[in-house]
């Protein structure tokens, strides 16, 4: 009898417990993209094989000067932002080698970088974008799931500056402006793959919204410290020019 009213104790107990977040996020059908992810698709390519640029934005593609792709120029030279060790924005943070981590939280989602060591915040709770814009480096994120597809959207990110201040949405040099709106359908492919479907609305740089496809592959490791200045003065393959 003990041991019936013990195991009875422990099973309303068990019952009773608050749900973890993961839990409750699970019965409430959303899709598991959790998990540290890295670029399965190349460093030195482009959304789309040519993005209809307009008059403003072809100006301000031939002033880019890269480290990577077919204009590849040396770093000395180049005026690309990660060279500066600015914030380069979405999608072109994507095209780093360096992985980054998902976190699922029931009112956001978090992505956190090794690139730079910063984070992103995808606000989940309803809410809109901000009434007076303030306009920032990676812009502002709001989303929401779509059965088994987190949808993102960015905006409000600071796009192109100056020769000397270059925003891009790649490493190849194709730039972006304040008005660009970044919109991210992620889902889970199967276990190991997660795929981005990518859409560029910028009317002042492209004559019309684009889309193209982002692969990740699901790596089992953590992410480490990176400093940006120390990279600078390096001879690692990703600030080589030329090199992914």
């Amino acid at each position: 009898m003990i041991r019936l009213l013990t195991s009875l104790m422990l099973s309303l107990a068990a019952c009773c417990l608050p749900l973890t977040a993961s839990a409750q996020m699970a019965n409430a059908g959303v899709p598991d993209l959790s998990g540290v992810w890295q670029r399965s698709f190349p460093g030195d390519s482009s959304l789309v094989d040519e993005p209809p640029l307009t008059a403003w934005g072809q100006e301000r593609f031939d002033l880019a000067r890269p480290i990577h792709g077919p204009r590849t120029t040396s770093a000395t030279e180049a005026n690309s932002a990660e060279l500066t060790c600015l914030p380069m924005g979405f999608p072109a943070t994507y095209y780093r080698p360096r992985p980054f981590e998902i976190v699922q939280l029931p009112d956001r989602a978090l992505m956190l970088f090794e690139v730079d060591h910063f984070w992103r915040v995808i606000y989940m709770d309803g809410r809109d974008f901000p009434e007076v814009p303030l306009h920032t480096w990676n812009g502002y994120s709001i989303g929401h799931y779509d059965g088994d597809t987190l949808v993102i959207e960015t905006r409000h990110m600071i796009g192109w500056q100056g020769e000397n201040v270059q925003r891009w949405i790649d490493r190849l040099g194709h730039p972006f402006s304040d008005e660009v709106r970044v919109i991210e359908r992620i889902r889970r492919a199967d276990a190991e793959t997660l795929v981005s479907e990518v859409t560029i609305d910028d009317p002042i740089a492209y004559e019309e919204p684009f889309t193209g496809t982002l692969t990740f592959r699901l790596r089992d490791f953590e992410l480490a410290e990176f400093i940006c200045q120390e990279l600078m003065l390096s001879q690692l393959p990703e600030m080589r020019p030329g090199q992914e």
